[in-house]
């Protein structure tokens, strides 16, 4: 039988890492458009506090120098019962590449890098309920117990059947989901390197235009995919006029946005929610 359980264990606080630049997007007010967010996009995101923006200005740029990358990103942010976690990732050469790092912190100044979840640890945090939301405390576990395959015996201990995930790991699984399952880009803002071999910005992409943004066919997922075979039916665009920019939600993924200011190289995407997929799409559909 599965089930699961959550626990509480003592806080421990992460590790001082860093950040970098972000943007401010897509919550009502015109975007200062500056190099940084999820690619060239506006700002500091608006759903953080003055405080968390303040210390991400200082932090992040040091996170970036510490660690090589080339760019920084704020990638968006997982909300807690008691605390949301504020998450950013860096990349050595663009957002399509293998080995981003995503990182974590609570307040804008103290990251933690997040790991790189196992194939195991991932289908042990698909049987944490999604009733279970995270607490906002990266130490708080959870436990769950694994089914005995059907026609084998259980074990004599029957803790070797349970898995304890703390929630800074489940954090991990939930980014990385959402990463691979939605994240997009413009289609030609990224594309190989003929000399280095690997996905690379594009310094000639001029932007798309305003009605090249609105449709699916001009944005595609990280892996390359096209965004309207795969995400047909699931995304809503609409182009802001009063913002000059285009954004594209999702239904399947609430509180995921892509946008871009159209005939500009000015793109991103971010996310903001509580990482749990819509399982009801069909209620959401205008």
């Amino acid at each position: 039988m599965r089930s699961a359980t959550a626990s509480s264990a003592p806080r421990c606080e992460p590790r001082y890492l860093n950040q970098c630049a972000p943007s401010r997007a897509l919550c009502g007010r015109r975007p200062d458009l500056h190099v940084t967010p999820c690619a060239r996009a506006p700002r500091m995101p608006a759903f953080m506090s003055v405080q968390a923006k303040a210390a991400m200005k200082v932090s992040l740029p040091v996170l970036q120098s510490e660690y090589g990358f080339r760019k920084m990103y704020v990638w968006g942010k997982l909300k807690g019962m008691s605390a949301d976690y504020i998450i950013a990732q860096g990349v050595t050469h663009s957002l399509k590449e293998d080995g981003k790092k995503f990182f974590y912190c609570l307040d804008g100044a103290s990251w933690a890098q997040m790991i790189e979840p196992e194939p195991a640890v991932v289908e042990a945090c698909k049987m944490i309920p999604a009733t279970a939301m995270l607490t906002g405390d990266a130490a708080f576990q959870y436990t769950v117990t694994h089914e005995v395959p059907e026609g084998e015996e259980p074990p004599e201990n029957p803790e070797d059947l349970t898995v304890t995930i703390t929630e800074d790991v489940r954090a991990a699984c939930m980014v990385k989901e959402i990463d691979a399952a939605i994240a997009m880009v413009p289609v030609g803002a990224i594309i190989q390197d003929p000399t280095l071999g690997v996905p690379m910005a594009n310094s000639t992409f001029a932007g798309l235009s305003k009605q090249e943004s609105l449709d699916l066919k001009s944005w595609e997922l990280l892996a390359g995919l096209s965004a309207s075979q795969q995400l047909a039916g699931s995304l809503k665009s609409k182009h802001m006029p009063a913002h000059s920019l285009t954004v594209l939600r999702s239904l399947s993924w609430p509180g995921f946005c892509a946008f871009c200011v159209p005939s500009t190289d000015k793109w991103g995407y971010i996310y903001v929610g509580d990482g749990q997929k819509n399982s009801d799409i069909a209620f959401s559909l205008p």
